[in-house]
């Protein structure tokens, strides 16, 4: 005679992952602290892990490499935290491309480069210093750049529409102001 099944309990990954994304804060904020410390070059992976208290193979495993690892603590820092969402979805940054007049969003992006410049200066000023021995970072900074000019770019947009500009050439020549 056969016993009845037993109803399966399903598998819950709540907690393995939000030990995994605390796991990843802690790289990053040891990585962060590390880095701005000691330079690019002068931090490794090992020491990154073992003040982080994890194995190297967990620090890999989260970010591939020493390169990507500081791709995210740049943008970890420039954005505040650690969601995966981009500064461009951002509140402040949504404050600004919503402004009813180039004046407000003159003033709402004054505020929000002041706010992303103490997060984020320190961690750039690392992969520029890094970027002159290092062919990936030198990459990274190109990337973090062109980034940076598309995102400049759609402020300009935003800027030439509240002033009614509709030149091309006058609203690159906005997008290379706020790229200055």
């Amino acid at each position: 005679m056969s016993s009845p099944r037993q109803a399966g309990r399903r598998y819950d990954a709540r907690s393995r992952q939000l030990q995994a994304r605390q796991n990843r804060d802690r790289i990053l904020a040891v990585a962060s602290r590390l880095f701005s410390a000691h330079g690019y070059a002068a931090t490794s992976i090992d020491q990154i892990a073992a003040e982080a208290g994890l194995s190297v193979r967990t620090v890999f495993a989260g970010f591939t490499s020493k390169v990507n690892l500081l791709k995210h603590v740049l943008d970890t820092a420039i954005v505040g935290d650690t969601d995966e969402v981009p500064l461009h979805q951002r509140p402040s940054m949504r404050a600004v491309h919503d402004a009813p007049t180039a004046d407000d969003a003159y003033e709402r992006l004054a505020d929000t480069y002041v706010e992303v410049a103490e997060r984020g200066y320190g961690i750039y000023a690392v992969v520029h210093a890094a970027a002159d021995a290092d062919p990936d970072i030198a990459e990274l900074e190109r990337h973090i750049d062109a980034q940076r000019l598309t995102g400049v770019g759609y402020l300009a947009a935003t800027f030439a529409d509240r002033l009614a500009v509709t030149d091309p050439a006058a609203v690159a020549h906005i997008r290379d102001t706020l790229w200055a």
